[in-house]
């Protein structure tokens, strides 16, 4: 399609179906998806609108294809959260039930595979065999030769770990380390039970110890996990240096991983230290994917720099997670936003003056699907266009949150008091 065409808008439906054929056939999928899109609003017959539509969906099923590529290689970097939420945004993108549900069955077996973490039981149906393969399946190949030397014991005691059964897990591991003097990962695991049943202190030391046997070459995620459990112990102790101290060995062992660079961000901003958490960001977003940049991370960053005052690079990067969102949305579904990054822009938008932009974006956060705070956003919606003079749509945002307030008298009243000064 030439310039001219796109530029003055001349394009015709055969145009733009060129167009969405010749980006999918270079696998730029968002941009087929965009043209294709254009065709189906410029189609004259029930026919065309049917062909742009499965080009669509192909497209959809193509970009959610991407996503859980990219949860793929989290889960290799062991960054579980993560891998969740891309095989989420998965399901949520894909046009076809075969692809909706290869998402939602490698979901399934993730969240079953990281059922210590959520201390959330596998399902029963579940062999030990196949519970013990799916954790299996996350370790370093070192982890694995030395996890098969302890026998059925070991087995038991890590299958009751993931089970939540923490006392009986940290009595069989530490049998264990008893009997066998060159241990490595098993330190590890006794580390986690130990934490588990809250005997912070020896958690610690069993986390130390992992760390003082493994080789500085080996070690992958479970190298970082054990920073990372050795940085909340040392929060919670009150020992923010300490924390730093382990946070920024996994940098300095990681320096191609940005997970490492968001630990310590994350930590610093909680912390109150926003002008620090954004710098080490800062330093971090080099490594994130040039084509499908963690929204997590950039929202990180822009919510550091929101709170180091810097709103102008905030809004850089609130804005890029909103455009991730924007590309999500589904022609039979509402927009929805990542409520801090929403807030944090509008937040910005109304210090700029942009009153309007600061309502689009409440009014987007109360039909999401952060609906425990729908009442705060119709009322904050509410509240700007009232300053706008938008007399007609502030009046609708609150007589939905009057409809939500009913259990809640003073907030009632005061909603109901507002409507009559429109009457």
């Amino acid at each position: 399609m030439s310039f001219f065409k796109k530029l003055f808008g001349g394009a015709s439906f055969a145009d733009e179906m060129t167009e969405g054929h010749a980006r999918f056939g270079e696998a730029r999928h968002a941009e087929a998806r965009a043209a294709y899109e254009r065709a189906h609003d410029l189609a004259k017959s029930d026919g065309e609108r049917a062909e742009a539509q499965a080009k669509i969906d192909a497209c959809l099923d193509e970009l959610a294809r991407a996503r859980m590529a990219e949860a793929e290689e989290l889960l290799g970097n062991g960054a579980v959260d993560l891998a969740e939420a891309e095989f989420q945004n998965a399901i949520e993108l894909a046009a076809s039930d075969a692809v909706r549900n290869e998402a939602r069955r490698r979901l399934e077996t993730l969240e079953q595979e990281d059922a210590k973490r959520s201390q959330a039981e596998l399902p029963d149906e579940m062999s030990d065999e196949d519970r013990w393969a799916l954790l299996a399946g996350n370790w370093e190949d070192e982890q694995v030769e030395e996890y098969d030397e302890y026998g059925d014991a070991f087995r038991d005691a890590i299958l009751a770990l993931h089970d939540g059964e923490g006392e009986k897990a940290r009595v069989a591991l530490e049998a264990i380390a008893d009997e066998y003097e060159d241990s490595t990962y098993l330190w590890l695991e006794i580390g986690r039970a130990r934490m588990m049943v809250e005997d912070w202190e020896p958690a610690e030391e069993a986390l130390r110890t992992f760390l003082e046997e493994l080789p500085k070459d080996e070690g992958g995620a479970a190298r970082l996990a054990a920073l990372a459990n050795i940085a909340a112990l040392r929060e919670r102790a009150d020992d923010e240096d300490g924390a730093i101290e382990a946070l920024e060995a996994a940098m300095e062992a990681f320096p191609e991983e940005p997970g490492a660079f968001l630990m310590m961000g994350r930590f610093l901003l909680d912390k109150e230290h926003a002008q620090e958490a954004a710098d080490v960001l800062e330093a971090g977003v080099v490594l994130l994917d040039e084509e499908r940049p963690d929204w997590r991370y950039l929202e990180q960053l822009g919510l550091a720099h929101a709170a180091a005052e810097n709103p102008e690079r905030a809004a850089a990067y609130l804005d890029q997670v909103i455009a991730f969102f924007v590309s999500l949305r589904r022609h039979d579904r509402p927009l929805d936003y990542p409520p801090a990054t929403a807030i944090a822009r509008a937040e910005i938008h109304e210090a700029e003056g942009e009153l309007l932009k600061a309502a689009d974006i409440y009014r987007t956060l109360a039909s999401g699907t952060d609906t425990a705070n729908h009442l705060t956003y119709h009322r904050e919606a509410a509240r700007l266009l009232l300053e706008l003079e938008l007399d007609d749509e502030a009046r609708r945002m609150l007589t939905r949150a009057l409809a939500l307030a009913e259990d809640d008298e003073e907030t009632h009243a005061a909603i109901e008091a507002q409507l009559s000064e429109l009457e």
